[in-house]
């Protein structure tokens, strides 16, 4: 049998478990919060894209200048591919702040749990 209280049994316990959960937790959290922030930032651009398409249209149907008609295609196109953009580029982004914030976590979880195992 070990010389610790029962107390101290639950406490490493309970400290590996959290940690464990804590270590996880962390990359998925900041995964989810650049999805949202990205996703907030898409909404701009999908409108800019298609306000400034819908000018174009505009313009191209006065002027029957199909190369209006052709940017204003493009400019719809542009507003969504920037939108993915920054959804797909803050949710990495997220996700590897979360998984260089484990580095310190995972340090002060062996910290703690060596301190209570002396």
């Amino acid at each position: 049998m070990s010389s610790q209280p029962p107390s101290t049994r639950v406490i490493r316990i309970l400290l590996l478990l959290l940690g464990a959960a804590g270590l996880i937790a962390l990359p998925v959290a900041g995964f989810f919060i650049g999805n949202f922030v990205g996703q907030h930032m898409a909404v701009s651009d999908i409108d800019n894209g298609y306000a400034f398409g819908g000018l174009l249209s505009t313009v191209a149907q006065a002027t029957h200048n199909s190369a209006y008609g052709q940017e204003a295609n493009i400019s719809e196109a542009l507003g969504i591919t920037l939108g993915q953009a920054d959804v797909n580029t803050l949710s990495i982004l997220g996700l590897v702040l979360g998984l260089i914030l484990d580095a310190p976590l995972a340090y002060l979880l062996v910290v703690e749990y060596e301190k209570m195992s002396s």
